[in-house]
């Protein structure tokens, strides 16, 4: 839908000005070691930012510009991944409403049973093209890439706690590493959330099962159809295995595989909430909220 792109795109836009502004809020911070971070401290950021020579003033605005600029790029790359594995998302739960009376004339889509070698074929036909729709290499290296980021970006948030604890935020690439360890993290985790989806909506064993045992009820419904119903069963037999197979192959890559989203699960979110636990004073499991 048009308006989930636009709040996507919006929030792109909104992401790549906090991490614009974020040595602004770093060197807030910093103002006054009191206080901390609060309005005494902005202002007098403020007031000392606004006394810096023109030239200073000027790299500054520089700066903001450039990191506001890299950053909406950046993220634009999500974005266009996002669309893609939504579009997928689409395509695989409309597929799946075909062989369901119901959900097919909820979705106004054309409604057929695989009692036939003919909508068998058919439907084997538009399940091997549909889940080739779209841009799928350049999406899996984007999602790939990121999560390497990622990971090396936690790891080395985590050596840095844990060798000089809580005054590590005194150092501004800390600041920086989390920031964009969050905004990884949230479209990796919406884009393994699609990417698992999509994977579920695709898979037809059980609908061929349920397929298989329709034709039997069927037969004792038609017994003149019994040979036509015969070698449709058998096919469909043969089509459950042989979509089994390239299923387990296709699976095995990076972007869908489920080690990978259990290790995401596990040990990103884990990590996650141990840095929250040490400044928020309580322990989360955060991983526990995603099933």
């Amino acid at each position: 839908k048009q308006w989930y792109q636009r709040r996507v795109r919006g929030l792109g836009v909104l992401l790549s000005f906090i991490m614009s502004i974020l040595p602004f809020i770093f060197r807030a911070h910093n103002a006054d070691k009191h206080s901390g971070f609060s309005k005494q401290a902005v202002l007098l950021s403020i007031d000392e930012l606004l006394g810096e020579p023109l030239e200073l003033q000027l790299i500054h605005f520089i700066g903001f510009i450039l990191t506001m600029s890299l950053s909406i790029c950046f993220i634009t790359l999500f974005v266009v991944a996002e669309r893609a594995y939504s579009q997928r998302y689409l395509y695989a739960k409309y597929f799946n409403a075909l062989t369901t009376m119901r959900r097919a004339k909820q979705h106004g889509l054309p409604h057929f049973r695989l009692r036939s070698i003919q909508n068998i074929k058919a439907w084997l036909s538009l399940r091997s093209v549909l889940r080739r729709v779209g841009p799928l290499r350049s999406v899996g290296i984007i999602i790939t890439s990121s999560f390497l980021i990622m990971l090396t970006i936690l790891t080395v948030v985590c050596i840095q706690f844990f060798s000089k604890g809580s005054s590590s935020m005194n150092l501004y690439f800390i600041w920086e590493a989390m920031a964009w360890s969050m905004c990884l993290g949230m479209y990796l985790l919406r884009l393994f959330t699609l990417g698992n989806d999509i994977s579920e909506r695709f898979d037809s064993q059980s609908l061929l099962i349920t397929e298989q045992i329709n034709i039997y009820f069927f037969m004792q419904q038609s017994p003149q159809k019994k040979e036509q119903l015969i070698h449709a069963n058998q096919v469909l037999q043969l089509s459950s295995k042989l979509l089994k197979e390239i299923d387990n192959r296709e699976n095995n890559n990076f972007v869908l595989s489920p080690f990978v989203s259990q290790f995401l699960r596990i040990f990103l979110l884990s990590a996650f909430s141990g840095l929250a636990s040490e400044f928020l004073g309580f322990k989360l499991k955060l991983w526990k909220m995603i099933k």
